[in-house]
């Protein structure tokens, strides 16, 4: 009788294996080695200094290297043209002027509502010229299109010399004054097809009735010194003729818009165009003349809205 089986092959107290489970049957060829994984205080130096080497410091960020200033501006696109600080303009004796190309003639007081609000008419229109000898007029060109440039708009006395923009004791809290009034600039063609950079104000009115005056004053903005804190002094200033605040009985009515209006409304300009509803000395153009002042296409957007509605009610009551 020969020795057990087992014997030679497993202990006594070996189990002998049974077959193998199919999911077992897998490649058992050994793997590479790993490095074991370390915290990250533990890095050892050579993988510290590899991995070192692919960050950039906030000061490589933050330099001000001529390579690479050189490489940012040729990559710029050659029909954008580069900003000219306001400062370099001061040095070169350039000088800021601004005159009012459309003076306002009257208004519709306005009160304390906020629901029967009439604008100035006709808006106010601004442009801004740059005097220097020494530019040329393409260079002018691209001085007109610095975008920094707002003009601020306050209301005065009819003879300039008392700033009307406070109200009395009880309405401290309302300025006389309202809407917008501070104006970015347009560059766009006059009525003349001649080049220039305006400055609109379309939504202007005044809560109270009497003569007043309108006072602009140009500012051009650094954003370097308006982020630190420094002033920016007024670069020049212009005051418009009297105009007349009516009450809502009296006013005679909105003027059709002028050909600069249109023309800068043509070329994308934020600004309405009024047709005109001047009263007369009839009681029917006397009616007519406080209508709602708005574009053509507005207006005309309305009427079909409306005529379309009645259509529908009444298709909707024969059924």
């Amino acid at each position: 009788m020969g020795p057990p089986p087992n014997e030679g092959q497993y202990p006594p107290n070996y189990a002998r294996p049974g077959p193998s489970p199919p999911y077992q049957n897998l490649d058992t060829r050994a793997e590479p080695s790993r490095p074991a994984m370390l915290p990250p205080r533990f890095i050892q130096p050579s993988q510290a200094g590899s991995r070192e080497t692919g960050r950039m410091s906030i000061s490589g960020l933050l330099s001000n290297d001529t390579s690479r200033a050189e490489n940012s501006n040729s990559t710029r696109s050659s029909k954008a043209p580069a900003l000219q600080h306001p400062s370099s303009l001061a040095s070169r004796g350039s000088k800021y002027k601004i005159r009012i190309r459309q003076q306002p003639v009257a208004a519709r007081s306005c009160g304390f509502g906020e629901r029967d609000r009439r604008v100035i008419d006709p808006p106010p229109i601004l442009q801004m010229t740059i005097e220097d000898s020494n530019a040329s007029q393409k260079e002018i060109s691209t001085l007109i299109r610095y975008p920094f440039a707002v003009i601020h708009c306050t209301i005065w006395s009819e003879d300039g010399t008392e700033d009307c923009s406070a109200m009395p004791e009880e309405f401290r809290s309302t300025r006389r004054l309202m809407g917008t009034t501070v104006s970015s600039p347009f560059v766009g063609q006059d009525e003349n097809n001649e080049e220039g950079c305006f400055f609109c104000f379309p939504d202007l009115s005044c809560r109270t009735p009497g003569t007043f005056r309108l006072k602009f004053a140009l500012v051009v903005l650094d954003p370097v010194g308006v982020s630190n804190g420094t002033r920016t002094p007024l670069a020049a200033t212009v005051m418009s003729e009297p105009f007349k605040v009516y009450n809502a009985k009296d006013f005679p009515g909105m003027q059709a818009s002028t050909p600069l209006t249109k023309k800068l409304k043509e070329q994308g300009c934020l600004i309405s165009i009024k047709k005109g509803n001047e009263k007369n000395s009839s009681v029917h153009a006397r009616d007519s003349g406080d209508e709602d002042d708005e574009d053509e296409e507005e207006e005309a957007a309305a009427v079909a809205a409306v005529n379309g509605r009645q259509r529908a009610t009444k298709r909707s009551r024969r059924a």
